[in-house]
């Protein structure tokens, strides 16, 4: 007897109902967890535009996969309720769950993209396999979304005599979610060992825990999104032919995209708000997707460490000198005035 059988599904609903229902609680918690982080985001107005633009997309998507996710699951708890036939025969917005997916996934990567390139110094070798990566897991979403509405759900009800057929692997589904898996993983990998390679540069304790941070918040914003997806492929291969459980992992991986970019943002904004004024303007060039060069870093250190020795001997000199009269401060002006052609542009003079 098939799985998918009206016996066999009303004996366990856990197994057909249960996933649908799972899925809209965690999409909700994921939904509260993207408006919180998307405010943090918006507070901030120094963001580029072309990043806004990106960030309101994803928004916009994961809200709908929200929406679309609740009328789902009330159209099947409610509308069809006791509909066993309904349970397996998915309406559109399951059907379009991976396009939904790949919406979500695509900007955040292709931002990641654009992101390791300007880091590599604009290296074609990296921009072109990363972008090819991207480019086929797009069509390959668009293709499996359009095969999905040509299937036939309710055929595994009536199966022909004699043991059930197996539902055959769909090739192009795990395909495109592995391929999308691996992207994640080597956008990580480029981000770190470009980050590993400015800390191994970096001349103080402080400056290297700053990269560190920068290498975990990197690592922090992979892993959902890798994890989840490697988890639907294991779950789709093993579990198609028993129950819905790998629906759920798709539901879920979207929005995990999302998280991640804001993780990632937020993130980098977090850094930038610590009280570490001698470091923050290296900081920004990191994290404004420009590469660090090791003699960089050695002369904005330097050059940090002079400013501070100098606004202390001016400090020290003005509080040690005597009150002047207003003769010696004229004549003092006068002689600052004759010497602005020659004066340093470093030293006492400058403060």
């Amino acid at each position: 007897m098939s799985a998918f059988s009206i016996p066999n599904i009303q004996a366990h609903p856990e197994s057909f109902i249960g996933p649908g229902l799972a899925a809209v609680f965690v999409q909700a918690l994921q939904t509260g967890f993207l408006i919180n982080q998307a405010l943090r985001f918006w507070s901030r107005s120094y963001e580029p535009l072309v990043l806004k633009v990106i960030v309101a997309f994803v928004s916009a998507v994961a809200a709908f996969q929200t929406t679309v996710a609740f009328y789902s699951t009330w159209r099947l708890c409610v509308w069809h309720f006791g509909d066993w036939i309904a349970t397996v025969n998915p309406a559109w917005p399951d059907k379009i769950q991976t396009v939904i997916t790949m919406a979500m996934a695509s900007p955040v990567q292709g931002f990641l993209i654009w992101r390791c390139w300007i880091l590599t110094g604009r290296r074609w070798v990296t921009l072109v396999p990363l972008s090819t990566l991207l480019l086929l897991t797009t069509i390959m979403s668009i293709i499996v979304t359009s095969n999905v509405f040509t299937v036939d759900f309710t055929a595994p009800l009536s199966p022909p005599a004699g043991p059930a057929a197996k539902i055959p692997v769909d090739v192009v589904f795990v395909t495109c979610i592995t391929g999308s898996a691996v992207l994640d993983v080597a956008l990580t990998i480029t981000l770190s060992t470009y980050l590993l390679r400015s800390r191994s540069s970096a001349i103080t304790p402080r400056f290297r825990r700053i990269i560190t941070k920068l290498i975990v918040i990197a690592w922090e914003a992979a892993l959902l999104p890798s994890v989840c997806a490697i988890t639907t492929v294991i779950t789709y291969l093993k579990l198609v032919d028993c129950n819905f459980w790998d629906l759920f992992f798709q539901a879920v991986l979207g929005k995990f995209y999302v998280i991640s970019l804001f993780v990632t943002l937020n993130g980098r904004a977090d850094l930038r708000r610590k009280p570490q004024d001698s470091f923050i303007a290296n900081l920004s060039n990191i994290t404004q997707l420009r590469p660090l060069s090791g003699q960089e870093i050695r002369i904005g250190m330097d050059r940090s460490r002079e400013q501070n020795n100098e606004e202390h001997r001016c400090q020290c000199a003005s509080r040690d000198k005597p009150a002047r009269t207003d003769h010696e401060r004229q004549e003092q002006e006068i002689e600052s005035s004759h010497s602005d052609s020659w004066a340093p542009s470093h030293g006492l003079g400058s403060c």
